[in-house]
């Protein structure tokens, strides 16, 4: 029954209890005080509970994030999901990183899109590769879409898979975007901790 941390908490409320009642018998305690002794350490196990799950819960990156060294520098943006879309029929499988969620139509910004083709067929058989991106970046709702140059890419190397935080690093290359507006931007770098739902 015990060897994870859920059953481990099992374990020792079970410990706890069968020593109060231990005690109790010896001390002769009456009805009532056996019963009051029972609520004070469930009491006490759900508070053990709910600070391991905060403790865990504020470890998580639940939305990732990507620091563009950019100049002047930018805000860092607190999303970044990543995913890979297997095409089949022999074709190379699609890598993307995004800073927003595609099938709703509110955006936080700066809004940033990669996107590259790959043979690695899950998340974690990135790690340790640099695939050639397309990027899109938005400042604002109102302002201009950048994005890399006609036959242009920029270079994003993924470290290894954070199993535990369900996330994994990358760094971003050097790019040089050009707007719907004919405005260059210069991307100097990044970094980059995405988060998969792969496998949720």
């Amino acid at each position: 029954m015990c060897g994870s941390p859920n059953a481990d908490l099992t374990c020792r409320t079970f410990v706890i209890l069968a020593l109060l009642l231990m005690v109790s018998v010896f001390n002769g305690c009456s009805k009532e005080d056996v019963k009051q002794a029972l609520n004070d350490a469930t009491e006490k196990t759900k508070r053990l509970t709910e600070s391991a799950v905060d403790a865990v819960e504020e470890r998580l990156p639940e939305n990732g994030n990507i620091q563009l060294k950019t100049n002047p520098p930018t805000e860092p943006i607190k999303q970044a999901d990543v995913e890979l879309i297997s095409i089949g029929d022999g074709r190379p499988n699609v890598v993307q990183i995004m800073t927003y969620d595609p099938s709703t139509s509110s955006r936080s910004y700066p809004a940033v899109l990669l996107h590259g083709t790959t043979d690695a067929s899950t998340v974690s058989s990135l790690a340790g590769k640099t695939i050639q991106c397309d990027m899109y970046l938005s400042s604002a709702s109102s302002a201009p879409i950048s994005m890399t140059k006609p036959g242009k890419s920029v270079a994003v190397t993924f470290g290894p898979l954070i199993p535990e935080d369900n996330a994994i690093s990358a760094t971003l290359g050097m790019a040089s975007l050009i707007g719907s507006d004919d405005q260059p931007i210069t991307i100097l770098g990044g970094e980059i901790l995405a988060v998969t739902r792969e496998g949720k």
